[in-house]
């Protein structure tokens, strides 16, 4: 199982050394998303910094951006670094692509994303020769009679092209339709085991592909700390995001703890006392590994076998940034190769 890591945010001297750091821990892989940033310009940035690390977004929203555009950029990144670009497409709330983000979400993300995925694709083949371009579905159309080919030699055909799944439909797509799956911090190894491997394999036999077909990623926050009970605290604090985004909430019951994100919520909306406080330990080793090493490399070998990379994530929910830099540091000692 290989290791992979989110590029922690900063000014760019900040970006770039933990970008090295990370690369000369030995880690597979380095990873950006986008929330009131921009994924791919830190990635750009950086990609001629570094020389072996693989580069991906973990995402891009898809229905903020055209697919045509972010082809392009796309192919830039896979440029710029020499190859190693990996693109991850997924979806959000219908309120926050729209709202928030000015985008256009149809509200049927499974096919949405799969045609959105069809047009990357189709511009990555047809951008190098352009010519005409034609595609007709129900969420995008494209009409060039004479689309501009691009003037500079790919590093490769393409780069690859990854979905963010989390229910099982959504892993069954990422099975038919793209290189990769990228699970969020919920992919404990029951949801893996029941929901998305299910799914996964459902898709693969669709589109009659193997496993070796597919990366399968899946986050895990993790905390370095002698002391079980602090580590433990920030871990619920992580936990707090997908309680309140309330899409992952299916999860939370499969695992027993309906009852607590309901009392969470319910502490958030009254107030009177720490929410953290109702989030019982059992909750947080569900889905995170945290407290001394030995306790932290056995919950992390929990997903051998089941995930291909782990994305090893020190929470920022809650933390200093010092604390992240702490256990971030501590991470990077642990799990170098």
């Amino acid at each position: 199982m290989k290791h992979a890591a989110f590029l922690p945010s900063g000014d760019f001297e900040t970006m770039l050394g933990w970008a090295k750091r990370i690369e000369d821990a030995g880690f597979d892989s380095l990873w950006n998303g986008e929330l009131v940033n921009a994924a791919m310009i830190p990635l750009a940035a950086l990609a001629p910094a570094v020389k072996r690390i693989k580069l991906g977004t973990a995402i891009n929203l898809a229905f903020t951006h055209s697919p045509v555009m972010l082809a392009l950029a796309a192919l830039d990144l896979d440029l710029l670094s020499e190859g190693r670009f990996t693109l991850g497409l997924g979806v959000a709330h219908p309120n926050r692509n729209n709202n928030w983000y000015a985008g256009r979400d149809d509200g049927k993300p499974l096919s949405q994303l799969r045609e959105y995925v069809k047009v990357v694709r189709l511009i990555m083949e047809k951008a190098p020769n352009g010519g005409e371009i034609q595609f007709d579905g129900k969420h995008y159309h494209v009409r060039a009679r004479r689309f501009f080919p691009r003037m500079t030699k790919q590093p490769r055909e393409s780069p690859p092209v990854y979905i963010a799944a989390v229910p099982r439909r959504m892993s069954a797509l990422a099975g038919e339709a793209a290189d990769g799956l990228i699970g969020n911090p919920l992919f404990s190894p029951r949801h893996l085991r029941e929901v998305v491997l299910p799914g996964l394999d459902e898709g693969l036999a669709r589109a009659n592909r193997k496993r070796g077909d597919v990366e399968l990623l899946g986050q895990c926050f993790t905390v370095i700390d002698d002391d079980l009970a602090a580590a433990r605290r920030i871990g619920a604090g992580a936990l707090l995001f997908s309680i309140w985004a309330r899409i992952y909430d299916p999860i939370f019951e499969a695992h027993g703890f309906g009852g607590v994100v309901a009392e969470v919520r319910d502490i958030q909306e009254k107030g009177g006392r720490d929410p953290l406080e109702a989030i019982p330990p059992e909750m947080v080793d569900a889905f995170c590994a945290v407290g001394p090493v030995d306790r932290v490399r056995a919950g992390v070998a929990e997903r051998e076998g089941l995930l291909d990379t782990v994305m090893l994530v020190v929470p920022s929910t809650g933390t200093t940034r010092e604390q992240q830099d702490h256990y971030r540091t501590r991470l990077l000692e642990v799990f170098a190769t």
